[in-house]
């Protein structure tokens, strides 16, 4: 009675300071070591897209529409990300200090610079919705991220699915645009 007794208060210390399965039978199994994962931020897209005035795409083979996968990695509980327009003609990054990466990570103000008065649409979709997209038919997006005849923003975003995709759209009938596309996540990495 006295073993089985032990044994029962055993297990209960054991699982009332294991969160999982996993982690009791290594206790019990007489592994200690514990994977502290740190929550912090993770760089997952940089990057400058064209996106052409609709004259450009209509009569010179341009594409007025751009989509860029967002690879989230495992753990991360929400992303934050910060769209910049320019005009095409314009060569601009931000300082390595201006990063979006690096404003979230100091804590830092977060800031938009704005390079243009013309404005685009911006989207978040789920793959599946892509050839819609490209093919201006209706599409389905996350009304809750959509902005259409925008400038520059940030914002976060809750969706962690591994299929989402950030698109932008330029209406502009002259004016070809280049975006800056930052995405950051949060999470447990």
């Amino acid at each position: 009675m006295k073993k089985a007794i032990f044994i029962v208060s055993l297990f209960f210390t054991i699982s009332t300071n294991a969160q999982t399965l996993k982690e009791i039978v290594d206790v019990l199994g007489g592994k200690t070591e514990t994977s502290s994962k740190k929550v912090m931020y993770k760089e997952v897209l940089n990057e400058v897209v064209t996106i052409n005035s609709t004259s450009n795409e209509m009569f010179s083979g341009g594409n007025s529409r751009q989509a860029l996968y967002v690879k989230l990695p495992v753990g991360t509980k929400k992303w934050y990300y910060r769209v910049t327009p320019m005009d095409v003609s314009t060569n601009y990054n931000y300082q390595p200090r201006e990063s979006f990466i690096s404003l979230l990570s100091n804590d830092y103000p977060l800031f938009v610079n704005n390079r243009t008065n013309y404005g685009f649409n911006f989207y978040i979709i789920n793959d599946y919705a892509l050839s819609d997209f490209y093919a201006k038919r209706a599409f389905n997006v996350y009304t809750n991220y959509t902005r259409e005849n925008t400038l520059g923003f940030y914002n976060v975003c809750d969706l962690v699915y591994s299929n989402l995709m950030i698109c932008l759209t330029n209406t502009n009938v002259k004016q070809g645009l280049k975006v800056i596309v930052e995405v950051v996540a949060y999470g447990d990495f």
